[in-house]
């Protein structure tokens, strides 16, 4: 049997001294487990014994002087309710003990089998508490697991922040809690993003080394001040999410953000000499000048990424340095116009009409701040549309149902208003342009399955035969033959056999037998059978009423 390292702690409890020795020898003498053994020889006895410590297995008989078996067996289920227990009974008392009982952990074993058959069912037991114990084990290697696990579910929730993720936003503080994050949700986060290397230098260390080395340096230098969540966004770039340890009253709040600023500027220039010491790599990092709200995180995360970028092809890309930067509100329109410009390019691919036709309203209505914002908002929807045009090839198909003359040379004049007429008149040609190309698809798709039907007749004609014909999936191809045609496949099968079958009966001398093979039925009975359930009679008498008239 296979053992353990667990110790088995056993109790044999039996009135008859001779029995409860020989079972207590049995155990201690021939168990292939480690075992603790004890004996009793009442159930008073053996319940002192369970009440000064845990118990595995509980072999004990059921009738005895004072505290019977059952008894007993109910203390055991208060005291220790994984303890396994077997019975010994005898021939009389079996059916009551089974009924009177009825506990997972529970056997029965008749005095007269042996101590073969009692040694079987201790050691049935040790096997049952061992896989229990593995389950347990599991469950705590799941624990492990997740555990290894929360710095990356912690670094996606922190990287979807910084990337304006509004689902992250709105459900922050639940998934602070839930991830373990020390960062308060209530209360306003100042950034700094870092850069490792530069043109010259290329790490000599690995992805994963990199990130270590990064996690152990802003353990070792962050401020005891400060709580501090680390973000890694790619294999050389990080950012720091940094906040006071306490809330502060209004008083202090002003001296606090100064402290805060020159805590991070200090821990900007340890890691800074510490990865120039460690990896052989300068870290050019930039540094809000002031917290934020977590409302404005991913527009500050978008300015300190365009800091960060800019500021790596200068002087600092060799040594590194610190580089703080003050919050520009046109910068962050730019940025966050910039955002939906993109989700705006990502609805066109997608079809979603709708939603873009929201965007485009929200998008040029607030671009209307500035002449630079409205220049700004005017090429990049012409520099959007004419990157869809060319991708999708449909220059030429469109210019005779929408004038692309303006949209080509890049020249929408006009108000707000009249933009946003010429745009919205543009992508919804081109919306209108897919579903036609969309539709054309689909009906070349219908039009190869039909006559593929009708070539192949007496074949076979499976769904997933059809499927392989036209590229596609059985179950879409399903779908798309019902929305298309209003029929299912397999109908649409049955009638046009049936059509082809009435034809040949009425314009063909073909024997009912030879237009049966002809379509591929099984046998003759079997194509009456098909021709009786959809056309009402026989193939025979079908022909008859036709030479008849």
């Amino acid at each position: 049997m296979e053992g353990g390292s667990r110790m088995i702690r056993l109790l044999i409890v039996d009135d008859e001294p001779d029995i409860t020795d020989g079972i207590y020898t049995l155990l201690k003498e021939n168990s292939s487990f480690e075992r603790d053994v004890y004996k009793a020889y009442s159930g008073k006895s053996a319940l002192e014994w369970l009440r000064r410590g845990k118990f595995d297995i509980v072999v004990t008989d059921i009738r005895m002087p004072g505290m019977n078996g059952i008894e007993l067996h109910s203390q055991i289920r208060r005291l220790w309710p994984r303890c396994k227990v077997i019975f010994l009974t005898g021939h009389s008392e079996f059916d009551y003990v089974y009924e009177a009982i009825s506990h997972d952990n529970t056997k029965y074993l008749l005095k007269t089998e042996g101590h073969d058959t009692i040694m079987g069912a201790v050691e049935q037991a040790v096997r049952e508490i061992r896989s229990e114990l593995h389950i347990e084990g599991l469950v705590v290697q799941a624990m492990q697991q997740l555990e290894q696990t929360q710095p990356l579910l912690q670094n996606e929730l922190l990287l979807g922040l910084l990337n304006g993720d509004a689902e992250a936003l709105s459900g922050r503080e639940r998934q602070f809690a839930e991830l373990g994050l020390q960062l308060d949700a209530s209360r306003p986060v100042l950034l700094m993003f870092g850069k490792l290397g530069g043109e010259v230098q290329q790490p000599r260390h690995t992805p994963a080394q990199l990130h270590t080395g990064m996690k152990v340096i802003t353990t070792r230098y962050a401020s005891p001040h400060l709580v501090i969540a680390l973000v890694r966004l790619d294999r050389e770039t990080y950012a720091w999410l940094a906040q006071g340890l306490h809330e502060r009253s209004e008083e202090e709040r002003a001296s606090a953000v100064e402290e805060e600023h020159l805590q991070m500027q200090e821990f900007a220039e340890n890691a800074s000499e510490a990865c120039l010491e460690s990896f052989g790599l300068p870290l050019s990092l930039t540094l809000d000048r002031q917290a934020c709200d977590w409302y404005e995180i991913a527009d500050r995360a978008a300015m300190l990424r365009r800091e960060l970028k800019l500021s790596g092809h200068g002087a600092r890309d060799e040594g590194g340095g610190l580089l703080s930067v003050s919050w520009n509100e046109n910068a962050a329109a730019m940025e966050r116009t910039s955002r939906k410009l993109g989700r705006l390019e990502q609805m066109l691919e997608n079809g979603q009409s709708d939603a873009f036709a929201t965007g485009l309203t929200g998008l040029l209505e607030g671009s209307a701040a500035t002449p630079q914002m409205h220049e700004f908002v005017h090429h990049s929807l012409s520099l959007l549309l004419l990157r869809h045009l060319h991708r999708h090839n449909l220059h030429e198909r469109l210019m005779n149902r929408f004038d692309l003359t303006a949209l080509l040379r890049m020249q929408i004049g006009g108000d707000t208003q009249e933009m946003l007429d010429y745009f919205r008149q543009a992508a919804a040609a081109v919306f209108e342009q897919h579903t036609r190309d969309q539709r054309g698809r689909s009906d070349d798709v219908i039009a190869s399955v039909k006559r593929y039907i009708h070539d192949h007749l007496g074949e076979d004609i499976s769904l997933v035969r059809l499927a392989e014909e036209v590229d596609l999936n059985p179950s879409y191809l399903s779908r798309l033959f019902k929305q298309a045609t209003g029929k299912n496949l397999l109908a649409y099968i049955h009638d046009t056999k049936l059509g082809e079958a009435e034809r040949l009966l009425v314009h063909s001398p073909m024997k009912i037998h030879e237009i049966s093979q002809w379509l591929g039925f099984v046998s003759p009975s079997h194509f009456t059978r098909f021709f009786k359930k959809h056309a009402g009679c026989t193939p025979l008498e079908f022909r008859e009423r036709s030479e008849a008239t």
